[in-house]
């Protein structure tokens, strides 16, 4: 029983690691102009930030070094090895103002409300996308922001996972959201920023 818990445990850590192998990818990264959409966020130092779907830390870290030692950025994902990965390169970089935060399929668990919560390439993951963004009011301050970036077009994407801009724009303003702000530079992704004027400040 022992040998097989840790053989499950053994081949969770391989894909894992296999999985930030391609997370970090060089043309990856390239791809996805971090430090442009980082600068297009317009962060204040001193802000505090969630990472929804942080996966290896590729913009978590880049969000970090916005926010500066007074800020915070909560990589929030549903993999412990991902997490630890999070947590091993961001000390490998000297940045101290990162948390790592186990979240559920349908809840991020933030321990505070935050100034913008990013999303890259994950919410196609998640089943009832709808009731998941009116979820995050309630993990956002006053005029808090939501920054998202997924796919337009990808043929590793089932068709259950796609959803047109429209869509989702219309699960935002469903919400109480108010758009702020659509980029196209992105060659594969569309990125949309959405503020919640009437967010509650209050975590459940």
């Amino acid at each position: 029983m022992v040998l097989g818990v840790l053989a499950w445990v053994k081949r969770d850590w391989l894909v894992a690691r296999a999985y930030i192998l391609v997370l970090e990818w060089d043309w990856r990264v390239k791809k996805l102009q971090v430090d442009r959409v980082t600068g297009v966020l317009g962060i204040l130092p001193g802000q505090k930030i969630a990472d929804l779907g942080a996966g290896s830390g590729v913009f978590t870290r880049s969000l970090a070094r916005e926010v500066g030692p007074d800020g915070v950025v909560y990589a929030v994902d549903v993999s412990r090895e991902l997490l630890d990965y999070v947590e091993e390169s961001s000390s490998e970089q000297g940045l101290s103002n990162i948390r790592t935060i186990m979240a559920t399929s349908d809840d991020p668990c933030l321990p505070e409300p935050v100034d913008l919560i990013f999303i890259c390439d994950t919410l196609h993951h998640i089943a009832e996308r709808a009731e998941y963004l009116k979820t995050m009011r309630s993990y956002l301050r006053p005029s808090g922001r939501v920054a998202i970036i997924d796919f337009i077009k990808s043929p590793h994407l089932c068709s259950s996972s796609k959803y047109p801009l429209t869509e989702l724009e219309r699960w935002l303003q469903e919400a109480g959201y108010q758009p702020a702000g659509r980029y196209t530079f992105l060659q594969d992704n569309f990125f949309v920023i959405y503020v919640c004027p009437t967010c509650p400040a209050s975590v459940p």
